[in-house]
């Protein structure tokens, strides 16, 4: 058998996760404020190869780093927090949150003497109407619409190579779009179509693309092209049926001011933390900035946890 992931059974798996947590919770003492497996693991839902994902809250403010390692047969990752940042990022509603922020909300504690992850998942949760508003326009115009252009023009170059990809991408992100409009968190990335046809009130166009992406039926340039003229004529009815506004102005835009929507408050705290020191060899640790994540190595984009794939 190559290398890589090995097979694992849940019981080995929740045995590893509470050997993790203890490794970080005697390393940060009583800087800790609460742990708990996020992912598959904590839904439930983790498969022979699923790899162990752990949020640590610390004391302090401004903390952000990311560990994730390979042990060889299995991988981990923790995210080393203090609340300020996990709150504010919990708090935010953009383009992705239907996929990543079911980390806030399905944790499974290990360690929590305040309850922290109930006002995590309150945080994720409770967002006024605009804030999502103003994300389906994000998704449209900024997603959308600039995969259509890039579909047209690849048809209108006779460049059918770039196709399929787009296809794929273009339905991701009606699956995203679907999720907004709904306030729904999907459980996996693997499982985003299955789940966004289940959904009410799909754009027209939206299932045929949708399933011709399931099926890898993508060899088509002019089919794949069709669909997306479909999709995207089923997207401004859909749009347009829920007072949705896609085309603007710009002088509109330049007076209404750059200033975001309300968004929830997120909840802080006090004090510092020094960046973590390891013995570890297969542990290699950088203090990230924002949107970063320590990966062997390498430094990467980040923005809260990884993503609920495993």
């Amino acid at each position: 058998m190559p290398g890589g992931p090995r097979p694992m059974d849940r019981d080995r798996r929740l045995e590893l996760a509470r050997e993790i947590a203890a490794q970080v919770q005697e390393h940060y003492g009583d800087r800790v404020l609460a742990l708990g497996v996020y992912g598959s693991v904590a839904r439930g839902t983790d498969g022979p190869y699923s790899d162990v994902e752990i949020h640590c809250v610390v004391r302090g403010s401004g903390v952000d780093i990311c560990h994730e390692w390979s042990a060889g047969p299995w991988k981990a990752e923790v995210d080393v927090y203090s609340e300020d940042v996990v709150l504010e990022w919990a708090s935010e509603v953009d383009v992705d949150w239907s996929l990543t922020h079911g980390a806030c909300v399905a944790v499974l504690p290990l360690y929590d003497p305040t309850d922290f992850f109930s006002r995590l998942r309150e945080a994720a949760l409770s967002h006024p109407d605009q804030v999502f508003e103003r994300a389906i326009v994000d998704v449209i115009v900024g997603e959308l619409y600039e995969r259509m252009g890039k579909i047209r023009n690849a048809r209108a170059e006779g460049n059918g190579v770039c196709l399929p990809y787009l296809a794929a991408d273009l339905a991701k992100h009606g699956a995203l779009l679907l999720g907004l409009a709904h306030r729904h968190l999907y459980t996996t990335s693997t499982h985003l179509f299955e789940e966004s046809l289940a959904l009410p009130e799909r754009p027209g166009g939206y299932d045929a693309l949708c399933r011709m992406v399931m099926a890898g039926e993508l060899t088509d340039p002019v089919r794949i092209a069709e669909a997306a003229d479909a999709f995207w004529l089923g997207i401004e009815r859909w749009a347009q049926e829920r007072g949705v506004q896609i085309e603007e102005d710009l002088g509109e835009l330049l007076r209404r001011g750059s200033s975001p929507p309300p968004q929830s408050p997120p909840l802080g705290g006090g004090g510092g933390l020094s960046p973590i020191r390891t013995e570890r060899p297969d542990l290699e640790v950088k203090r990230r900035t924002k949107g970063e994540c320590s990966v062997g190595s390498g430094v990467q984009r980040f923005s809260g946890p990884r993503h609920l794939d495993h």
